[in-house]
């Protein structure tokens, strides 16, 4: 056995599932919400993400992979002895409904595999 037999992970999979159907839950009040009011909704948006991770390393290893499919991070920042967030923006992307959940989903999985917690998103609406 060896040292990384100890490491217990910071996202679990049980988390990285019910943080991918919490979001999910929260788009659809979302998109109500924006359809509701902002008249240009098919427009695509640019998102602003959110991540946390309990090490720098991870924190540098998912900004790489975030970067890798053309997303900004504005930088590391450490928020708690034991955290670091993650913040960024993306390229205009769709918030049609299935699109929307379907990039929630790959956030969380990009947050899940460099062992960092997607924590939510948003965007700036311009109503008329």
């Amino acid at each position: 056995m060896g040292i990384f037999d100890f490491l217990k992970p910071f996202i679990s999979e049980k988390k990285f599932e019910r943080n991918i159907k919490g979001q999910k839950d929260s788009a659809n009040r979302y998109l109500d919400l924006l359809g509701k009011y902002d008249k240009r909704m098919e427009e695509p948006k640019e998102m602003e993400f959110f991540f946390y991770s309990k090490t720098r390393v991870n924190a540098n290893e998912l900004k790489k992979d975030l970067e890798k499919i053309g997303y900004e991070v504005y930088g590391i920042e450490r928020s708690t002895k034991n955290q670091y967030s993650i913040i960024g923006v993306t390229p205009p992307i769709s918030l049609e409904g299935e699109k929307f959940k379907k990039w929630i989903k790959k956030m969380n999985e990009i947050g899940f595999i460099n062992d960092c917690n997607f924590d939510g998103w948003g965007t700036i609406s311009f109503l008329d």
